[in-house]
């Protein structure tokens, strides 16, 4: 199998009991079958913490979580006991993965760290370099996925072109994302409709509050109004990071319905809500907090990702490509 990662993917390092977060709280944490087999044939007394923590939700193993949203194997110091007493190999495959997400396409494998990730920020959004990609051959078997393959190579080689783009320094961040729109409806050989007078904007906070909000944090940002504008100039760098991150990791679903243009959408629609709640913000240090937090809330959701994404479909009115464009000047 083939695996690609972002190059700075080696350079993660947990924060472990120094994270100001912990990915071990706030959502479910599904394990494999494999994984809950073997939890419940362990033997000992953490074997019968492990059987205590397994519950079966609409059919799948899950572990327990406290009233607070912690997972009932996390202690005090925001560690994991299973991993203390056991070590990594130990862990389902949920966390032994968190937080990067893994998608397979036949023989391909993609792999990217979260930006919900305190740890991956810093490495990935905070590096000043170009965003390049490792493509390495493993020995893990190869998966089978239903899939177009002659459409999935087309859209592997826009997806490529559209991160160099992207990464293009001489363009603004409008220009790019203009681009980047235009690259994907073309690839759709899609038309939409004229956009509503008022561009998406003044309804984005309207549309990500009535989504399942998981952080008092989100709840309260999505409520603040006015602002000032977060300089450009220092803005455009954690924006491209943002709109490569994005497309790396959704562009080529759009093998499985044939249309490029709603995850191109996505990726736009994230970088203009950054910037209009970079508004907000005073520093950088305060921006990778917001970028983290929408990562958290909209991403490791399924029901909050595929409700904005079905949105993102439409082809008229303020959620259609003329909207997101008339969006880059209000």
């Amino acid at each position: 199998m083939l695996v690609t990662k972002p190059n700075r993917d080696a350079d993660f390092r947990c924060l472990a009991s120094s994270c100001p977060d912990t990915c071990c709280a706030g959502w479910e944490i599904v394990v494999d079958e494999e994984s809950a087999a073997r939890f419940r044939a362990m033997e000992g007394e953490l074997g019968e913490r492990m059987r205590a923590a397994l519950i079966t939700v609409d059919g799948e193993a899950q572990l327990r979580r406290r009233e607070d949203g912690r997972c009932v194997l996390l202690n005090e110091n925001n560690l994991c006991d299973l991993h203390a007493a056991c070590g990594e190999g130990a862990l389902c495959r949920t966390c032994r993965l968190h937080p990067r997400f893994v998608a397979d396409y036949g023989a391909r494998r993609e792999v990217m760290p979260g930006l919900s990730c305190p740890a991956w920020i810093e490495t990935y959004l905070l590096d000043e370099e170009r965003v390049t990609f490792i493509t390495e051959e493993t020995g893990d078997p190869i998966g089978y996925t239903d899939i177009d393959a002659a459409l999935f190579f087309k859209l592997y080689r826009a997806r490529a072109q559209a991160i160099e783009m992207l990464q293009d320094r001489s363009l603004t961040i409008a220009e790019r994302l203009h681009r980047l729109l235009t690259l994907a409806a073309e690839l759709d050989s899609e038309r939409e409709e004229d956009c509503s007078p008022n561009g998406i904007l003044p309804a984005y906070r309207k549309k990500l509050a009535l989504l399942e909000i998981l952080t008092l944090q989100w709840r309260e940002l999505l409520r603040q109004k006015g602002g000032t504008p977060y300089p450009e100039a220092e803005l455009a760098p954690l924006l491209e990071k943002v709109l490569v991150y994005d497309v790396f990791r959704f562009f080529l679903r759009g093998v499985y319905d044939g249309r490029a243009l709603p995850w191109a959408k996505y990726a736009v629609f994230h970088a203009l809500v950054l910037r209009r709640l970079s508004r907000h913000c005073a520093s950088k240090k305060e921006i990778c907090e917001v970028i983290r937090l929408y990562s958290k809330e909209i991403e490791h959701n399924a029901e909050n990702q595929e409700a904005l994404h079905r949105t993102l479909c439409r082809r008229s009115g303020r959620w259609s490509m003329t909207g997101l464009l008339k969006a880059m000047d209000e």
